[in-house]
């Protein structure tokens, strides 16, 4: 975040500090119970929504040398993203040209080649096909059958996006609303990639999204776990076109930051989470970067497969890992999986009752409104 809007934030804080105000909209938002459980529904957020805009893939520290490979599944396409020898990050289809079987099998590594298990075709880092076996059985091998099927990507402030085809860099900075700046301050393209995981979850996308965008539930669901440690009730918000910015305050902030003397940087003592429209949030920790991305299973509405990846400063020494992330991952992953997802299992079990047909936002929970009104903008019911 840069100078100047840190001070502009600081300054938004202190006024809703000092009287005692929860930052709120005008009014409440009702939602429909259908856009969680409607199978028709959902396929029109995969057709409409999903697939039309740009998505957080895989990340710089994911592919950071030549050679460099990481396979991409949970969207429904098979992706394969590679660093070739000239730096540049490429996505192909991760589908041989032969027979249509997948080509890379591992989820990461680092090979200039890579061979098909079904016949032994073999492509370079570039996506070029470089060697078919038996060659004299495929005299007619046109150009059309030259390589894998390319995919438009960007690397850009440490993300890697996959671009709805026909997109350009320009029309990903376009679609950021003014946040491009603001992502690039944190320089996360120099991070290091600490780990990764993907689960798998009974529950509608958009709930992994939701928990991010309110703190009106973590005095109750997360009393004991993070709940002590932030202000809870409390999110200042920013829409940035399509994507919403919603800053937590740790415990300490308002005697070391309004308490302290002179200047005082409030980066230390604040979380920052951006949803980036559509299913990707980011969530800026100040020791660390966490980013997680949702997407439903096979068109099911009660299913999604969710990645969560930690990305930090400098690559972990194993007494780091296992004295400081290992417990930093305990507590993310038990927060989440344990608490967030275990009651939206919960829910989602409720709304398939039809005890309710509307969902209520509360004044309170400005983010979580934006978010639901920009999707509904984009897919009426």
């Amino acid at each position: 975040m840069r100078q100047v809007e840190r001070e502009r934030l600081m300054v938004e804080i202190a006024e809703f500090l000092a009287t005692d105000c929860v930052p709120m909209t005008d009014s409440t938002m009702e939602n429909e119970v259908s856009r969680y459980v409607d199978p028709a529904y959902t396929r029109r957020e995969i057709d409409e929504v999903l697939t039309t805009s740009p998505r957080v893939v895989a990340f710089s520290a994911s592919v950071p040398d030549d050679g460099d490979f990481v396979t991409d599944d949970i969207s429904g396409e098979p992706l394969v993203i590679m660093r070739s020898r000239d730096g540049a990050v490429r996505a192909f289809y991760n589908v041989c040209v032969h027979r249509g079987t997948k080509v890379v099998c591992d989820e990461r590594g680092n090979r200039q080649r890579h061979a098909c298990p079904f016949h032994g075709w073999v492509y370079d880092s570039s996506g070029v096909l470089r060697a078919v076996s038996d060659p004299e059985a495929f005299p007619d091998l046109g150009s059309s059958r030259q390589g894998l099927v390319p995919v438009p990507v960007v690397e850009r402030h440490g993300l890697i996006w996959r671009l709805p085809d026909g997109w350009t860099e320009d029309d990903l900075v376009d679609s950021l609303g003014g946040l491009d700046d603001e992502l690039d301050a944190y320089g996360i393209g120099s991070f290091a990639l600490e780990r990764t995981a993907v689960f798998e979850q009974p529950i509608n996308w958009k709930f992994v999204i939701d928990g991010f965008l309110e703190t009106y539930h973590f005095k109750f669901l997360h009393e004991d776990t993070i709940a002590p440690f932030v202000r809870t009730n409390f999110g200042p918000f920013r829409e940035y076109g399509s994507n919403v910015r919603m800053v937590v305050l740790r415990a300490g902030y308002d005697q070391q930051v309004l308490g302290g003397h002179g200047s005082v940087d409030p980066m230390p003592h604040i979380a920052v989470a951006y949803q980036l429209f559509p299913n990707t949030v980011v969530v800026w920790q100040g020791t660390h970067v966490e980013v997680w991305t949702a997407y439903p299973t096979t068109g099911a509405p009660d299913q999604c497969t969710i990645r969560v990846s930690v990305l930090i400063p400098e690559p972990s020494t194993p007494e780091e890992r296992q004295r400081d992330w290992d417990r930093n991952w305990a507590i993310l992953t038990g927060t989440v999986l344990e608490e967030d997802f275990a009651v939206s299992r919960r829910a989602q079990a409720g709304y398939a009752t039809g005890a309710v047909t509307k969902l209520v936002y509360g004044r309170n929970e400005p983010a979580l409104q934006a978010f639901h009104r920009n999707l509904a903008d984009r897919l009426p019911l």
